[in-house]
């Protein structure tokens, strides 16, 4: 009985040694082995060849080509969703204007200098910030002459702060270069090309487009946007876009570029919002790449470049995804045009001549329903 004992252990440890023996089997488990590889076989395991890794880079850069361009999409779209809000806003706020001003539809650019006088302090003389002088003008445009945008900013009262300005509109800097204290504060004044050039991040503004300007309208680098100079020059790019009213609602008719002066007698020009036969159809917002304003002409209108004297004459901003635009209308609702190439292509011939009605011509697009000038003509046949 012993003698069978005694075998059977000198066979279990015989067994147990093969196994400890074979370097092998180690890696496989079980009592009494380990499973550490020999560092051979760690060797083997973690090699990876040139050619594998060139694919694993093919395969990350071709994800990340994929990639790109939707991400860039999705956030144009996010963009354009944002100003859509942007325009919301507005269409409220001008309802807002329309109801405290007894049906006035708010107009594209207003003048209150003497003689005209009227109720408000938009870009008026404003008090200066302490160390500056008592008060001061607008560092952009005339004083008492504004558009819609200084009517809404004031009377909604969206914003106030100060910033330090020269006469010309450039920041004022000390021996350091830095920023000195403001002397002039936007409390009656929407912000001007000096905010965005003072502080390029400012986006709490829903009179402007979450989308910066890419392609002024004047290629110089002095001019100023509309209605104070000809046209957003390129020292605003990057600056949020521009939305610009409608001219056909111009209370100052004998506003030009440079401003002017009323004749005697001649008094401001108020549109009742009745006075509009068909609101849903009559265009008072759009994106803009020139201003503030926008006159009821074809060339201002026109989606194909006019090219004169080298300047493209379309101040209308395509900045959305497939080259389209933002446009609100009087009754309060937005909508997105693609791009087109004439005025008539918009709102049809009938409202681009106000003599008469010509004969269509054999190509000409359908219009889409939307009026942009002669939009009190008492014959208005709608869209």
């Amino acid at each position: 009985m012993r003698m069978v004992q005694a075998d059977a252990n000198v066979g279990e440890n015989m067994t147990r040694s093969k196994v400890t023996d074979n370097p092998a089997r180690q890696n496989r488990g079980g009592f009494g082995v380990t499973n550490a590889p020999s560092l051979g076989e760690r060797a083997t395991m973690r090699a990876f060849t040139l050619v594998e890794l060139i694919v694993v880079i093919g395969v990350i850069v071709l994800l990340i080509a994929i990639l790109l361009p939707a991400l860039r999409i999705a956030k144009a779209n996010s963009e354009w969703a944002a100003s859509q809000n942007n325009l919301r806003q507005v269409a409220t706020l001008m309802q807002g204007y329309t109801s405290d001003n007894r049906d006035r539809i708010l107009p594209s650019q207003f003048d209150h200098r003497p003689p005209i006088q009227f109720k408000g302090a938009m870009r008026s003389m404003m008090p200066a910030t302490p160390g500056g002088p008592p008060l001061e003008p607008p560092p952009i445009g005339a004083l008492l002459v504004g558009t819609w945008a200084d009517i809404l900013w004031t009377t909604a009262n969206l914003g106030t702060f100060s910033m330090p300005q020269l006469s010309n509109g450039d920041p004022v800097l000390d021996a350091g270069g830095e920023y000195t204290p403001g002397v002039y504060t936007y409390r009656y004044d929407s912000p001007d090309r000096s905010v965005y050039t003072v502080h390029p991040g400012y986006t709490k503004n829903i009179l402007r487009s979450t989308i910066g300007m890419t392609r002024p309208f004047s290629e110089d680098s002095i001019g100023e946007a509309l209605p104070w100079g000809t046209g957003a020059s390129r020292r605003e790019i990057d600056h949020p876009g521009y939305f610009a009213a409608n001219n056909f609602f111009n209370s100052a008719p004998w506003l030009g570029v440079g401003g002017g002066v009323p004749l005697p007698g001649q008094l401001p020009q108020y549109y009742p919002s009745s006075q509009v036969k068909f609101p849903a159809a009559a265009v008072y917002l759009v994106d803009s790449r020139a201003g503030e304003t926008i006159n009821p002409l074809p060339d201002p209108w026109r989606g194909t470049p006019l090219l004169a004297g080298g300047i493209d004459l379309c101040e209308v901003d395509f900045r959305y995804p497939g080259e389209s635009c933002l446009v609100l209308c009087l009754d309060g609702h937005i909508q997105t045009e693609a791009k087109w190439d004439r005025i008539e292509d918009v709102q049809g011939p009938y409202y681009s001549d106000p003599a008469g009605l010509p004969s269509p011509g054999a190509n000409d697009a359908e219009p889409r329903g939307l009026k942009i000038s002669n939009l009190n003509r008492s014959d208005n046949p709608g869209p």
